[in-house]
């Protein structure tokens, strides 16, 4: 067999599990329009500080801590992502600036409430 013959045998095979490999891959929540459009929504609450949807499909926002439990405002949170048809499984709110408090839940900060996304 001739060497170009091989290398496009070679070639034609590599594409082909390229393009396999391309087409199973699934996209990361952060990156889903519907995710992103929720997200947009959820910033706009005056008491969001900030707000991430991690690849988890956890969405994270940070409030000021005004003593309160804040389980019913992160259930809120789960019906702007379902009317927005978000992926998102799981609302955890956080104690702004509280990243490197001793009572941190994790990485993030203080937890105040969570909610289970149920839709």
């Amino acid at each position: 067999m001739k060497k170009s013959k091989l290398y496009f045998k070679l070639f034609t095979g590599l594409m082909f599990v390229s393009f396999f490999i391309k087409c199973g891959e699934t996209q990361s929540p952060v990156h889903l329009a519907e995710n992103k459009k929720a997200l947009i929504e959820i910033k706009k609450e005056i008491k969001v500080k900030e707000a991430i949807i991690t690849d988890a499909n956890v969405l994270y926002v940070t409030v000021d801590d005004d003593g309160t439990p804040r389980n019913g405002y992160a259930d809120y949170l789960c019906e702007v992502l379902k009317e927005n048809n978000s992926t998102v499984t799981l609302v955890k709110v956080i104690k702004f600036g509280s990243t490197n408090d001793a009572a941190a839940d994790n990485v993030y900060g203080v937890l105040l409430g969570e909610s289970t996304c149920n839709y």
